[in-house]
């Protein structure tokens, strides 16, 4: 938390000069000095607790913008964008899977509709939320699976993807136990959120799912963030920004170093690759929390400094895996599928970086972030002669993880491209 700042009021006391006549003047009475007025007192950052956590309402980030320099139209675009929304409209409208609810949230936006016709979000707290206790409160929350059924495997996935997608906060659900309010559920993510690095000691199973807390409570946040979670542990969403932001730099380290160098570097097993999708939901938490204004400067330049690492990332990365196609084309299918989830990530990340002013992308940048718009379109066309989209019944029941990545990087992919062409918008 930001030390408050003492205001110290200095008051300047003043004196009449003496008046009479002479030779017998009669002085006259000093003026009072003057008071300073009382000093404001320093408005108190409320902590929340299970005690008082009901008066936290929260509240829509006020900024809703597009990138301010967006990629030229082309119409292979547009078919690429045709032919994922097809996945996204049809696979991730599945009313039994949760997860890729979420992600068709991240693509079409909060109206986004199942293949029935019901609404996402709704149907979502209809049949996975569930009352969550802290002390004598009932709140509410999504299970990591339920049964066989994956709903959150991610820790606060589904806040993540519906406040981006513009979810109202003040919205209420009907859920299996009664009417609830999306705002009980950021009520308890928020109680339930604990970090204390040097003790080992935290709510997270991953450190990579962090992302998706701190962006999903960046984005409704009302103002300074600190809360007491259920373990006791006194939190602080400046912190919370900072731990993350230093763990990004750690892990990219190595890359960076390899930049500075101006040396391509190696996929040797790296922790940054263990992160999900290469750390892009990393850097996409922390860049989001820092645009909101947590953290601290440092944090800002460490997110800034990813910019130029991810532009140093996309020709390295794309090159190895076009030489693993060529070296090991019996999993052809499998490395082209990483290659639109890398693709569609670095669109996502880059676009979004621009649109909430971390940068603002000189004419090589540009051209580089066209480049990947139309490396992301040959590999839709190579997925579409692969028949990767019309046999998803097939590659599912083959590989399950093969028809999850490509469900789900369909509407990262969506989600990019859109934004790298100003059609879509960051809300922040």
């Amino acid at each position: 938390m930001s030390a408050s700042l003492l205001l110290l009021w200095v008051a300047c006391a003043g004196q009449q000069e003496p008046v009479g006549t002479p030779p017998a003047p009669k002085p006259v009475a000093s003026a009072p000095t003057p008071v300073a007025p009382a000093p404001e007192p320093a408005a108190k950052t409320t902590v929340w607790t299970a005690e008082n956590i009901r008066k936290l309402v929260p509240v829509s980030p006020p900024h809703d913008n597009a990138v301010p320099m967006p990629i030229p139209a082309m119409p292979d675009y547009d078919a690429a964008l045709a032919t994922l929304g097809v996945v996204v409209d049809t696979w991730d409208a599945d009313p039994e899977n949760p997860w890729a609810i979420a992600h068709g949230l991240l693509a079409r936006g909060k109206d986004f509709r199942l293949s029935d016709g019901r609404e996402a979000v709704a149907h979502l707290f209809a049949n996975y939320a569930e009352p969550r206790q802290a002390g004598t409160l009932t709140l509410l929350g999504f299970p990591t699976e339920l049964g066989k059924v994956r709903v959150e495997p991610h820790s606060d996935l589904l806040l993540k993807n519906m406040s981006e997608a513009g979810v109202d906060p003040a919205a209420t659900f009907t859920t299996r136990t009664g009417t609830a309010a999306i705002a009980d559920l950021y009520r308890w993510t928020l109680l339930k959120t604990y970090l204390v690095p040097a003790k080992n000691h935290s709510s997270f199973t991953d450190p990579g799912d962090i992302s998706w807390t701190l962006q999903g409570l960046a984005t409704w946040a009302p103002g300074e963030l600190q809360w007491v979670a259920t373990d006791g542990t006194v939190m602080d969403l400046d912190d919370l920004t900072s731990f993350d932001a230093a763990v990004m730099l750690q892990e990219s380290a190595f890359m960076l170093q390899d930049m500075q160098r101006g040396e391509p570097f190696q996929r040797a097993g790296q922790p940054l690759f263990a992160y999900p999708c290469g750390g892009s939901h990393l850097v996409q938490g922390v860049a989001y929390a820092v645009a909101r204004g947590y953290g601290t400067p440092n944090d800002r330049k460490v997110v800034e400094g990813q910019v130029p690492l991810l532009f140093y990332r996309l020709p390295i990365e794309l090159a190895i895996y076009d030489q693993a196609v060529r070296e090991h084309s019996t999993y052809r299918l499998k490395l082209t599928v990483q290659r639109l989830k890398f693709l569609g990530h670095w669109l996502e990340t880059i676009s979004k970086l621009q649109a909430m002013g971390l940068f603002v992308p000189d004419t090589a940048q540009l051209t580089t972030i066209e480049g990947a718009a139309q490396n992301l379109v040959v590999t839709v066309k190579d997925l579409q002669k692969q028949g990767a989209f019309d046999r998803l019944p097939d590659i599912r029941a083959k590989d399950e993880q093969i028809y999850l990545d490509i469900i789900g990087d369909s509407a990262h992919a969506v989600r990019g491209l859109e934004l790298a062409l100003g059609r879509g918008k960051v809300i922040w």
